[in-house]
């Protein structure tokens, strides 16, 4: 069976779009950091750094943005031809992985807490800095956007080379 993949002009053209009526719609830039603050906030009553600023809203756009990424993917997984498993197949790094499904999953969950980290002390993840910073022409999520893309080529570089 053969599946169609959409061009990626076609993809870019959709994200681009969805960034322009996002901010057109709701008036806030999208991103999903902010959503992981505010259900980080909501397990985390008693902490107060979670009572601040956007964390403390429950219901706003980012939080259901958030929600919407992994309902996406189950709609997309649902919807195709193929049938739909779970799997810790890593492809090309499946060579630098731990073998066992368990030590995969520790590292896919620590890696995970060290993107989130990033994402705070940079003040934006990565979709908000490259996607719609980049959109913005804003100086400082260029950067960042910028410094992400070159960790990412020298880490991958450094795994496989080493």
């Amino acid at each position: 069976m053969e599946i169609t993949v959409w061009d990626g002009w076609l993809a870019g053209l959709a994200m681009g779009l969805f960034v322009i009526m996002h901010f057109w719609l709701i008036g806030k830039p999208a991103g999903c950091s902010t959503g992981y603050g505010n259900v980080c906030g909501y397990l985390c009553k008693n902490m107060s750094y979670y009572h601040t600023g956007e964390y403390s809203q429950r219901n706003n756009a980012k939080l259901w943005f958030l929600i919407g990424i992994p309902l996406g993917g189950l709609l997309s997984a649902l919807s195709s031809p193929e049938p739909w498993q779970l799997s810790f197949d890593m492809g090309m790094y499946d060579a630098v992985l731990p073998q066992s499904d368990a030590a995969k999953a520790i590292w896919l969950i620590f890696g995970g807490m060290l993107l989130g980290f990033g994402a705070r002390l940079a003040g934006a993840c990565t979709t908000g800095h490259a996607l719609v910073g980049g959109a913005m022409m804003n100086p400082p999520s260029l950067l960042a956007a910028a410094v992400f893309f070159m960790s990412a080529f020298i880490t991958t570089w450094l795994i496989f080379e080493l």
